[in-house]
C-alpha cells in the first residue's frame, strides 16, 4: 500500500480544502511561519484521530510531550470552533500483493458462509481515498467525527454521518463499485424493499466506526430472511463482513502503516558523557533524536557498519570519522554510549566534542540506513552541516527508496542543495548517464510542495520535476531569488 495524497481542511492555518500529492520522498519547502511544519502534524494527528480515537489530543502519540498539539480547539483554524476540520487520504493497493484486507470474520464464520452461500467477502480496489469531518458538538462539549467517506476513482461507494447532540450516527450511502462480483441476492434492489439504499443506525455519535470491529447492520430494516431463507443470521453476517472489508480495512492498514512513522524535530540533542540510552526505544524518542543513538549502540555490527558507511564513504560524507560504542558503568550494570573515532588517529571523542553538525545529521542518517517499511518525517535534516553534505542527503533518501520501495521520507527543508542534488539525478537518470543505480531518481519519486502565506492564510503549491532536471510550474516567487539578489 502506498500513501498518495494527504487532504486537509480547517486545520490549523491551512484553511481552503488542500488535496497535496504525496511521493515517496516529499519535500516541504517555503519561508519560516508558511506552514511546513502543519502538514506532518496534520498526518501526525490523523493518527490520533483513527488510531487512538483521540480527537481532542494535547499531544502527540508518536512525537510525545515534544509536540504540543494542546487539543481541538489549538488545532481547528483560527480556533473557531464553529469550524470544521477535514482530513483524507488516498491509498494505492495497485502493486501491493501484501496488504490483505481485512474480512473481519472468524476461520468458522468464515466457513459457515462459504458452507452455505458458497462465497465469503472480496471486496478491495486498487486504489481508495476516505475523508472525515471532526467538528465541536456544543451541546457535550467534545469532539466528534461527523462525517466518515469513502471513494474509489471518484465514485463515493460508502458515507456515513452524524449531528450535534445525537446519541447514533447514519450510514446514509453505500453502492457497490463496478468491479465487485455481488450475488443477486444481496444487490440493493432485493435488500431493501424501497430497492435503494435506506439509512441504518449505528451505535455511537462517531460516523468513523470502531475499524477493528465487524459493523452491526441490526439497525437495518432489512428482512434477512428474504435473502436466506434457512439462516438468517448468515445473510447478515456476511452483508456485515462485506461492507466492513470494504469501508474500513483500508483504514485497518494505514494505521499499521502509519504506526511505522516517526518524527525527527528541528533540534537533536548532543549526547552527553551521561546520556541514558535505551535498549528498547520508542517513537517518541526520535522527535529530538534519541532513538537514532539507540539504535546505533545496541544494534549488530552488519547495521553499525551501514551507518558508518554513510559517514564515510566517498559517495556520502566522505567524513573521516567513524562511529563505534564502549561500555561504561561498573561491572554488573553496563550501560552504552557512542563515541565518535578520528579515523586518521584513531583517537575516540564523545559527540559532544566533535561539531555539532554530526550530532544533528546522525539520528537522520540512522533512520536512512533501516531497512523497514518506515515513513520518516523530519524537519530541517540538513541543520548545522555542510553544503557538501546536504547533498549527500538526498542521495541517501533515493538510495533508501530504491532498496524498499515502501519507504517514506516527508522531509521540511530550507536546503537548496538537497533539492538541486534531486533535480540533478531526475535529469542524470532520464539521460541514462546515472553510474550508481541506488541512486536513480523518477518523476513519481519527488514531490515538492510550496508553502506561503498569503493573507493569514497557509497556500500550498504542488510542484513536480521534469527529466530535464527542473520544475514542471514556475517557481513561486522565483527560484531561491535571495541567492540570485546576492550575486546579481
Amino acid at each position: 500500500m502506498k500513501i498518495k495524497s494527504l487532504c486537509i481542511q480547517n486545520f490549523k492555518g491551512i484553511k481552503e480544502k488542500a488535496v497535496l500529492p504525496v511521493t515517496p520522498i516529499t519535500l516541504f519547502f517555503g519561508a519560516n511561519s508558511t506552514g511546513k511544519s502543519t502538514v506532518l502534524h496534520a498526518f501526525l494527528y490523523l493518527y490520533e484521530v483513527i488510531a487512538k480515537g483521540n480527537y481532542d489530543p494535547l499531544v502527540s502519540s508518536i512525537a510525545g510531550e515534544q509536540l504540543y498539539f494542546g487539543g481541538f480547539k489549538n488545532l481547528v483554524h483560527g480556533k473557531d470552533l464553529n469550524q470544521v476540520v477535514t482530513l483524507g487520504v488516498s491509498l494505492d493497493f495497485s502493486q501491493s500483493e501484501n496488504d490483505v484486507w481485512d474480512d473481519y470474520l472468524s476461520d468458522s464464520e468464515r466457513w459457515l458462509l462459504e458452507t452455505n452461500l458458497g462465497f465469503y467477502p472480496d471486496s478491495d480496489a486498487p486504489e481508495i481515498s476516505f475523508e472525515i469531518d471532526l467538528k465541536w458538538d456544543n451541546l457535550k462539549k467534545r469532539v466528534f467525527i461527523s462525517r466518515y467517506q469513502c471513494k474509489s476513482n471518484g465514485i463515493c461507494y460508502f458515507k456515513v454521518q452524524s449531528q450535534e447532540g445525537k446519541p447514533d450516527s447514519q450510514i446514509t450511502h453505500y453502492q457497490p463499485l463496478p468491479h465487485w462480483q455481488v450475488d443477486s441476492a444481496f444487490q440493493l434492489e432485493n435488500v431493501f424493499e424501497s430497492g435503494e439504499w435506506d439509512d441504518v443506525s449505528l451505535n455511537g455519535q462517531n460516523s468513523l466506526p470502531d475499524i477493528y470491529k465487524r459493523l452491526d447492520l441490526s439497525g437495518a430494516s432489512v428482512d434477512w430472511s428474504r435473502i436466506y431463507e434457512e439462516i438468517p443470521l448468515i445473510a447478515q453476517l456476511f452483508a456485515e463482513a462485506s461492507l466492513s472489508q470494504a469501508t474500513l480495512a483500508p483504514v485497518k492498514l494505514l494505521v499499521k502503516k502509519l504506526e511505522n512513522m516517526f518524527h525527527i524535530g528541528p533540534l537533536r540533542i548532543v549526547p552527553s558523557r551521561s546520556l541514558a540510552l535505551s535498549t528498547k526505544t520508542n517513537t517518541k524518542r526520535w522527535f529530538d533524536g534519541k532513538a537514532g543513538w539507540d539504535l546505533f549502540a545496541y544494534s549488530g555490527n552488519n547495521f553499525q557498519d551501514k551507518v558508518n558507511e554513510k559517514f564515510n564513504s566517498p559517495s556520502y560524507f566522505n567524513s573521516g570519522y567513524k562511529f563505534t560504542t564502549e561500555s561504561f558503568c561498573d561491572s554488573t550494570n553496563l550501560d552504552k554510549r557512542v563515541v565518535v573515532q578520528e579515523i586518521s588517529s584513531g583517537i575516540s571523542l564523545l559527540p559532544s566534542s566533535v561539531g555539532v553538525g554530526l550530532s544533528q545529521v546522525f539520528p537522520f542518517v540512522v533512520a536512512t540506513s533501516l531497512d523497514k517499511d518506515l515513513l520518516i518525517a523530519c524537519e530541517q535534516p540538513e541543520l548545522h552541516i555542510h553544503p557538501k553534505w546536504q547533498l549527500a542527503l538526498a542521495d541517501m533518501m533515493l538510495t533508501a527508496i530504491n532498496q524498499n520501495p515502501d519507504r517514506m521520507f516527508f522531509i521540511e527543508t530550507h536546503s537548496e542543495h538537497i533539492l538541486l542534488r534531486l533535480l540533478k539525478r531526475r535529469r542524470l537518470t532520464a539521460e541514462g548517464e546515472l553510474d550508481e543505480p541506488n541512486f536513480q531518481c523518477l518523476k513519481e519519486d519527488v514531490q515538492i510542495i510550496f508553502c506561503e502565506q498569503e493573507s493569514g492564510k497557509t497556500k500550498l503549491i504542488p510542484i513536480k520535476t521534469t527529466d530535464e532536471g527542473d520544475f514542471d510550474a514556475p517557481w513561486p516567487n522565483g527560484f531561491f531569488e535571495e541567492r540570485r539578489e546576492e550575486l546579481f
